[in-house]
């Protein structure tokens, strides 16, 4: 089965969002042509929706393979990860940064706001890169081999784990194997 999602939905499923608190603040892109018509109908507050190109303009592409003879990213979207991979998760860049990337002559296209006025949050020149595309989490990665099997590691992590369980008694042991690392990564 095949959904399409049509410029008035997304006006209307930003409405419902809202209605019904699934969001504080909500960063809406889309790369397609004739984006801002998926853009201009969010009237939701504290949405800021930004699309390629605006009604009646296609979003170009940037490059293609030639071994396998297709296009493989649009010029939009270039220029976004070209700027977003040099944020560092401590960037005090700001999200009108990014959008000042969008020079029509390097995306061939005119990209499409939502109305920034509905943001009433916080100030838009305000709200940081990093609010949205940057945040370090910590994350456990287990190592080769099944987590039955990793010896236990001493420490405060298997003792805060100790005191948890499922059911909310503290008779229950949660391992935690010895190779247990913590990295940082961005969420994109």
């Amino acid at each position: 089965r095949q959904t399409v999602l049509y410029g008035a939905s997304s006006g209307i499923n930003a409405e419902y969002g809202h209605e019904k608190k699934r969001y504080n603040e909500l960063l809406f892109m889309i790369d397609t042509c004739q984006a801002g018509s998926m853009v201009l109908p969010i009237k939701s507050p504290n949405i800021i929706g930004v699309g390629s190109s605006t009604v009646g303009q296609d979003s170009l592409s940037h490059h293609g393979d030639h071994e396998i003879g297709v296009y493989v990213i649009d010029r939009w979207t270039y220029y976004t990860l070209d700027y977003l991979e040099k944020v560092r998760p401590n960037s005090q860049a700001k999200l009108k940064e990014l959008f000042r990337v969008y020079s029509t002559a390097d995306i061939r296209s005119t990209p499409q706001y939502s109305n920034l006025n509905l943001f009433t949050s916080r100030p838009v020149d305000k709200i940081l890169i990093t609010d949205f595309f940057g945040s370090v989490r910590q994350t456990v990665l287990y190592g080769e081999g099944s987590v039955e099997d990793a010896p236990l590691r001493e420490g405060s992590v298997e003792e805060a784990l100790r005191r948890l369980s499922v059911d909310g008694s503290d008779d229950k042991l949660i391992l935690v194997p010895e190779n247990l690392d913590f990295v940082s990564q961005l969420p994109f």
